[in-house]
């Protein structure tokens, strides 16, 4: 069963910020910002269809600005965000009443030495384990004790050998306490060093230990501070974009299999031949990439055209992607699955039409006709600034 309905109205997000869409009950918890710069929380009923929305702050309108919102049940919902390139504070602010994002405490802030940009927030019993980019090229972690004031001292957690902007999406699994990292550089060729490749780690966050995937021994701990940062040699290499190509990396799977998504094209920026995505998984201690199928034309990175389209993992099951694409001017979101030859089928979510849905994310605690939402775009820009999308979103028709 498909919702072809429009969820909500005027909600943009980037890539690399989480939690955006969590269900509990009836009730979809979401992040995202305004076309005019609402940095907002908001409600989805799945039963009557209402919403509600509570502007968190008013920042420049640049979807990288977008927060992340961890709801929890019982306990206060917790937003985090930045401001794009624009200093080092990690804001955040806590709700009033568990389960409720009508009413906030005051905006306070995390100093991280570097400007932040984007906010991932992982919950582990009381514990908050905080993630933001810092500096561009660097990732912080900090550590929220007791669901409201007592935090950890900001550190760095990785830190890249690269002259642009470093990527890192993570996925906690489902044991509650090991969190799965992938970092790449930008795709873009026009600095000096270019970090055209993906690494990954797995992070214990009870006992803090950080390791590499295939690799049982720890290198650093972020609980201690030990070992930290990490540098790009450390990282257990997956794979390299390959001769004359370039990547974007986009998500971590929560399966039983270590699996990254990303997306490869030819490497000049203004170029938006032969894109495609890859699955990267980890098996028999060795990391193979899967091609998965064409992401279409708009993957230039000049224009911004980059920054559209996604794969995202399934929530609930290993070797199932959700990937946005565009094939001959109309644009589709589909369930692609993983056989166990290695090939690839997909599910239609949303039929293909000339409206571009983008940077699918899968629903926290998914249901039956909701596992997964998308960006329906209207307005975007080189600039990613005012852009107008709307929330839609469905299930694989079986």
């Amino acid at each position: 069963m498909t919702i072809s309905r429009q969820l909500v109205e005027d909600i943009s997000w980037c890539w690399w910020t989480q939690p955006r869409a969590t269900r509990i009950g009836d009730v979809l918890y979401l992040g995202g910002i305004s076309s005019d710069g609402s940095v907002f929380a908001a409600t989805h009923d799945l039963v009557t269809g209402a919403n509600t929305r509570s502007v968190l702050a008013q920042l420049e309108p640049d979807d990288h600005n977008n927060p992340a919102v961890l709801v929890m049940p019982g306990k206060r919902p917790l937003a985090f965000y930045s401001r794009h390139d624009a200093d080092d504070a990690l804001r955040w602010r806590i709700a009033d009443a568990p389960d409720d994002i009508r009413s906030w405490g005051p905006e306070r802030s995390l100093r991280f030495g570097g400007i932040t940009t984007y906010a991932q927030a992982h919950a582990v019993g009381d514990e908050v384990h905080l993630l933001t980019r810092v500096g561009d090229t660097a990732w912080g972690y900090a550590r929220l004790a007791d669901w409201g004031e007592t935090w950890s001292d900001p550190s760095l957690f990785i830190a890249l050998e690269t002259d642009q902007e470093t990527y890192m999406p993570t996925a906690l699994l489902p044991d509650g306490r090991t969190l799965r990292v992938a970092i790449a550089g930008h795709p873009k060729n026009y600095e000096q060093q270019p970090w055209h490749r993906i690494g990954a780690l797995v992070v214990d966050l009870v006992t803090g230990a950080v390791r590499r995937p295939s690799d049982d021994r720890p290198i650093a701990n972020v609980r201690t501070g030990d070992g930290l940062p990490i540098r790009g040699e450390q990282l257990e290499h997956v794979c390299d974009a390959g001769e004359g190509r370039t990547i974007n990396l986009f998500d971590v799977g929560r399966g039983e299999v270590f699996e990254i998504g990303f997306v490869s094209k030819v490497e000049r920026d203004e170029s938006t031949e032969d894109a495609r995505y890859h699955v990267a998984s980890l098996r028999g201690g060795a990391w193979c990439v899967e091609d998965v199928v064409a992401a279409g034309r708009p993957f230039g990175y000049i224009h911004a055209g980059f920054y559209v389209g996604g794969i995202a993992f399934s929530e609930s099951a290993g070797g199932a992607a959700y990937v946005s694409r565009e094939d001959g001017g109309r644009w589709s979101l589909e369930r692609w699955e993983r056989a166990a030859d290695g090939t690839w089928t997909a599910l239609q979510v949303l039929p293909a039409s000339a409206t571009r849905i983008v940077r699918p994310w899968p629903v926290r605690n998914p249901t039956p006709e909701l596992e997964v939402v998308a960006l329906a775009l209207e307005r975007y820009d080189d600039a990613y600034m005012e852009t107008l999308s709307h929330l839609v979103g469905g299930a694989a028709a079986e």
